[in-house]
Order: C-alpha cells, then structure tokens, then sequence
C-alpha cells in the first residue's frame, strides 16, 4: 500500500503532530510506502525512511488557533485568499506530482480545514480516494469565517471517511458541518505505550533529587501555556493544598505566550512548592509523568481529546481531569477522578484526599495503563485506521 499524508505543519509538538508520529511509525513498521507533504520542517529520526516534500511558500505558515514554535500566529482566517488558495494549490500539486512518480492508493488528510480541499483538487485529477481526520483546532478555525467553512465543509464531504479523533469531535462535525454520522469514524489517537510506560524507583528518585522533590510528593501537569488550558486554576488549586501540606510539589512543563501570567499568579499566591519547567527533553518528559504521584489535566474548554492525559495514563499515573470536551472518554473513575472546570477547590481536594492514598493511586494507576493499551495505544489506533483505508480503496 502506498500513502501519503497532508500535514501543514511541523510534526512535534503538538496533539495532531503526535498523532502523525504515531501513524508514521505504524505504518512504516509495516513496511508500507509512505509519502509526506508538510509545510514546515520537522527533525524527527522517524523521516528517514519516509519520501518527505516541503512545500515552501514566501510567507509564513498560517495556524489554526495557535503555536508556540512559530514568530507570529497568524491565523488561517484572516490570511488573503491570494495566501490560502496558494496553499491549497500548492499542496494538491505536490501529491499530483507523487502520484505520478508512484502510484498513490489512498491519501490521509490531517484536520478539518483547507488541505481535505487540497485532495479534492488532486483527486478530480489522479482519482486518488482521501480520508481525513478531524482534530479540534483545525475545526475551530474552519468555523471562524464562512470561507474557512466552505473550504473545510465541502473537503470533508467528498471524502471517502471522516475520522474523529473522539465522540465528542463526532458530534461536533455532524451538528455543524452536516457531516453524517455513517460517514464518520471514531479513532482515538494512539500513543507508544513502549515510550510512556512505568520507570523504575532507581529512576523515580534520580528525577525527585533533580528537581528538588526528594520526599516529597509530586502533582504533575503539561501543556501548551495559553489560558483556555486552565492552568490558573492548578496553580489557584496549588494555593490551597501548600496551605495544609509542605511536602506536596507541583511541577509544570509546557511553552507559551501565557507563561508569564502563570509566573505572576505564582507570585501573588506566594507558591512556594509550586514551579514552571518550561519546554523540557522529550526523554525528561516520560520520566517526569512516570514520577509524578498525580497528573492534573485543568483544561476549561472542549478539549475534542488531551494527549497529555493518556500519555500519563500510560505511565501509570492517575489523572486529575476536568470534565469538558472528550477529555472524559479518556479519564474514568475507574483510572483517576474528574471534577468541574475552573473548579480549583475540586482539585485541591482530591490532591488532599488521594495523595497519600497508595493503595488508591496504585489501583488507578495500573487500571489507567491497562485501559490506554486497549483503547489508546498505537497497535490500537493504527489497527483501526488501516481498516479505513483499505475500505476507502476499494
């Protein structure tokens, strides 16, 4: 089988980046032929073996809601038309131009925006069958003008499948683009339960000596810093839990523009345990969410998943998560505890009850990797993606 993947930008990072990671490494396993079309450059060891075209453009990249690794966010809605059919052009001639060299069986779009447009062009040339999958800022900025609309709209509807990357993102592509439900599948994002798995107390304590966490009890968080995020509600929750405790440190990694209202709020509560890691190695990342005691995910807007929460589920660590978007398809009670957004009482509370409770973070612990191997992992994801393929070439 030959694909080639859609993707404007670059590959880490971020949710959808991931989720590409995991496809790629998936279906190269495979032995599949791969091609990529990608706007941006992407350093990841994971490309060497794959047929990767940059499409260059005099002007930046355009984004969906927002990006940390770009000089300016200039979002796809407010671009020229002249910049964005410039886009779309240029895509859909680079995967004309691989399906000539070597015959493409099905194309792979990623997020409900301009590039499912992109295939629609090629395909009215090389008849080339497309699939696409919805993530949630590419649909939240189709819905932002009704050129994103039509644009994203009609590139969904001439698809041979929509995949989303939950029920919650279903439901959403079905009320306001009038996607069919028949048409649309369910593929959770599968991460490498071979990557993001338990360490041993050897390396437990080199990571609690590093950060100055020796004896203490760590609660964890990650994620691009913006405010719909929710992080100003950790750290509020943080105030009130190093009240009654001093041996509870709370650790966040992550970048971004509200970085430093977050160290401004660390300030104004007088947050002594509580620190901003910033950007960190990937290989320091893992060991982190295997570390930590607990993970808090305090997002505040429908999330359509949160990566970050499966990602320590895996490392057996529960999670804390707040109950919007498809957040709640990923974190049950039965692996952590859920509460209600910019509810930072409901997150200090259950740090207070459960964070000596061994018996209890154990239990969610080994119940949260169990349920991303099953549900969650890349074995999974790709399995179920593979399906969609083969259906959409026949």
């Amino acid at each position: 089988m030959r694909i080639c993947y859609l993707y404007l930008h670059r590959l880490s990072g971020r949710g959808s980046g991931r989720y590409m990671q995991s496809l790629l490494k998936y279906f190269s396993g495979k032995r599949y032929k791969i091609s990529l079309v990608a706007g941006m450059r992407s350093k990841l060891s994971i490309l060497k073996d794959i047929d990767v075209k940059y499409v260059h453009f005099p002007f930046q990249i355009p984004v969906y809601q927002g990006r940390a690794d770009v000089k300016k966010n200039v979002k796809i809605s407010t671009v020229p038309d002249s910049q964005l059919f410039s886009l779309i052009r240029r895509f859909a001639e680079w995967e004309v131009k691989i399906n000539e060299r070597d015959k493409i069986d099905v194309v792979h779009v990623n997020h409900a925006s301009i590039l499912p447009f992109s295939a629609y062009l090629a395909q009215k040339i090389n008849k080339v069958p497309y699939v696409v999958t919805a993530h949630g800022t590419g649909t939240l900025s189709s819905l932002e003008s009704g050129r994103n609309f039509e644009i994203a709209k009609l590139g969904l509807e001439r698809s041979e499948k929509v995949i989303a990357n939950s029920k919650f993102t279903k439901r959403g592509l079905v009320k306001d683009f009038g996607i069919k439900k028949n048409k649309i599948k369910v593929i959770y994002p599968g991460i490498d339960t071979d990557v993001f798995k338990p360490v041993t107390e050897r390396v437990k304590k080199a990571v609690r000596r590093k950060y100055g966490c020796k004896g203490k009890k760590i609660v964890f968080s990650s994620g691009f810093f913006s405010e719909e995020k929710g992080f100003q509600h950790l750290l509020k929750a943080a105030s009130i839990y190093e009240r009654e405790r001093d041996d509870v440190v709370t650790l966040i990694t992550g970048q971004g523009s509200y970085q430093s209202e977050m160290e401004r709020l660390i300030k104004k509560y007088k947050l002594k345990n509580t620190k901003i890691l910033g950007w960190v190695l990937r290989k320091d990342l893992i060991k982190l969410y295997a570390t930590a005691d607990m993970f808090v995910t305090p997002s505040i807007w429908d999330e359509p998943f949160g990566l970050v929460s499966v990602e320590a589920l895996s490392s057996r660590t529960p999670v804390i998560a707040t109950n919007v978007g498809g957040i709640p398809e990923i974190v049950t009670r039965d692996v952590g505890d859920i509460v209600e957004p910019k509810s930072a009482g409901q997150i200090a509370d259950v740090v207070m009850k459960r964070i000596d409770d061994d018996c209890w973070l154990k239990k969610k612990g080994k119940k949260g990797r169990e349920r991303v191997i099953e549900h969650f992992s890349v074995k999974a994801g790709g399995r179920e993606t593979e399906k969609v393929y083969k259906k959409a070439i026949r």
